[in-house]
C-alpha cells in the first residue's frame, strides 16, 4: 500500500505539504495541490481518516450508536444505517456503526473529546434518554433517529407514529374490523420508555377509541420464538379479534405462524397489518403483508444530513422532521369475518 512518503516523493513535495493539502491546515498553491492529488490517484493512496482527524482537529467521522442486543441488527434497522451512511458520505463524512449498551457510551465521549469523532447519531431513543443528557453536557454534536420527551434544541428525524398507526387502524376499521389487537414490542421497552413503543401504543389506543373499535395490547420480544408465545396468548384471550396491527416485525413472523398452525387463515379469519417492516419483508411474508412501511431511507438520511449541516455551521429552519409512510394494501388484510371462526 502506498504511504504518504510515496505521495510526497512522486509529487516532489515534503510530507508535511501533503498533510496540509489533505487537512487544509495551511494554504497550498493550487498547482501544488493538483500535483499532490494526482500523485495520490496514481498511487491509489487512501489517507487514514482517523490520523487525518487528529492532525487537523477536524474529524469527518460520525458514530451511529446502536443498542448492543442479542437479536443483532434487523433488515429494518439496516435500512436506517445504510441511508445515514450514504448521506454522510455524500458530504465527505464517514459513519461508524458503534454497537453499545444504552448507558455505556463513555468511550464515545472520550473519542469525541479527543477529536476522533465529529458527532454521533443515536438510535432506539427513549423519552428520557440519559445519553442525550450526557452528550449535551460534554458539548458533543448529535442527532437522533427518534426523539425524547423534551424536543427543545435537539436535531431529530423520527416516525410520526400517531399518523402511521391511525392510518393502519383506519384501514382495518373501514374493512369492518371492530375488535383489534396491537402486537407491540417487549414490556422492557415500555419500562425503559423507548419512544417508538410508547408512542405507537398510545397512538393505537387513541385511534381505536376515536374510530369506534376496541383494542388490546400484546407484548412480545423481537424474535420469532417470542412471537409464537404471543400467538398462544392471543389464542387464549382474543379469539373474537379479527384484526391485528403490528409494531413488531420479527415477532410477527412467529405470531402469524402460531395462528396458522392452529388453523387460522390470514385475511379470511384475521387481518394483519404491520407498521414496522420493510417492503422486502412484507413481500417475503405468507401471504404478502399489508403495511404502512416506515420511510427508513428518508429518516436515516435526514438524521445524518441535519447533523452535518449543524457541524458545518449551516442554518437550518427545520432540524426536526417527522415521516409517516404510505399504506400499501396486500393480501394479509380483508373484510372482517362474520359469525363463528371456521376451521
Amino acid at each position: 500500500m502506498a504511504k504518504r512518503a510515496d505521495v510526497a516523493k512522486l509529487a516532489g513535495v515534503a510530507e508535511s505539504t501533503v498533510s496540509y493539502a489533505l487537512t487544509g491546515a495551511r494554504p497550498i498553491a493550487e498547482e501544488t495541490k493538483a500535483r499532490i492529488f494526482k500523485a495520490m490517484a496514481d498511487l491509489d493512496y487512501r489517507p487514514n481518516a482517523m490520523a487525518q482527524a487528529l492532525r487537523s482537529g477536524n474529524s469527518k467521522m460520525i458514530a451511529m450508536l446502536f443498542g448492543d442486543q442479542e437479536r443483532g441488527i434487523s433488515d429494518g434497522d439496516l435500512e436506517y444505517v445504510l441511508a445515514a451512511a450514504n448521506e454522510a458520505r455524500s458530504f465527505g463524512y464517514h459513519l461508524i456503526l458503534w454497537p453499545v449498551r444504552r448507558r455505556a457510551i463513555e468511550d464515545v465521549v472520550i473519542q469525541a473529546d479527543s477529536g476522533l469523532l465529529a458527532g454521533a447519531i443515536l438510535m432506539e431513543v427513549s423519552l428520557d434518554d440519559d445519553r442525550v443528557k450526557l452528550l449535551k453536557k460534554h458539548g458533543i454534536p448529535f442527532s437522533l433517529i427518534g426523539r425524547t420527551k423534551d424536543k427543545a434544541d435537539t436535531i431529530f428525524a423520527d416516525r410520526d407514529f400517531e399518523a402511521a398507526t391511525k392510518l393502519a387502524i383506519r384501514h382495518l376499521v373501514h374493512l369492518g374490523h371492530k375488535d383489534l389487537a396491537f402486537l407491540s414490542t417487549s414490556t422492557a421497552n415500555v419500562v425503559e420508555k423507548i419512544g417508538a413503543t410508547v408512542r405507537a401504543e398510545k397512538a393505537a389506543i387513541a385511534a381505536a377509541k376515536e374510530l369506534g373499535a376496541s383494542l388490546s395490547i400484546i407484548h412480545s420480544e423481537n424474535s420469532i420464538q417470542d412471537g409464537l408465545e404471543a400467538a398462544k396468548e392471543f389464542l387464549k384471550k382474543h379469539t373474537k379479534c379479527t384484526g391485528v396491527v403490528s409494531l413488531n416485525a420479527e415477532g410477527l413472523i412467529g405470531f402469524a405462524r402460531g395462528l396458522q398452525r392452529n388453523g387460522w387463515n390470514i385475511a379470511a379469519d384475521v387481518s394483519i397489518i404491520c407498521i414496522s417492516t420493510t417492503n422486502a419483508g412484507a413481500l417475503a411474508f405468507d401471504p404478502p403483508l399489508t403495511t404502512v412501511t416506515p420511510p427508513a431511507n428518508e429518516i436515516g438520511a435526514a438524521a445524518a444530513r441535519e447533523l452535518i449541516r449543524a457541524l458545518e455551521g449551516q442554518d437550518d429552519n427545520e432540524p426536526q422532521k417527522l415521516f409517516v409512510g404510505e399504506l400499501v394494501v396486500r393480501e394479509s388484510t380483508g373484510p372482517a369475518r362474520t359469525g363463528k371462526l371456521k376451521r
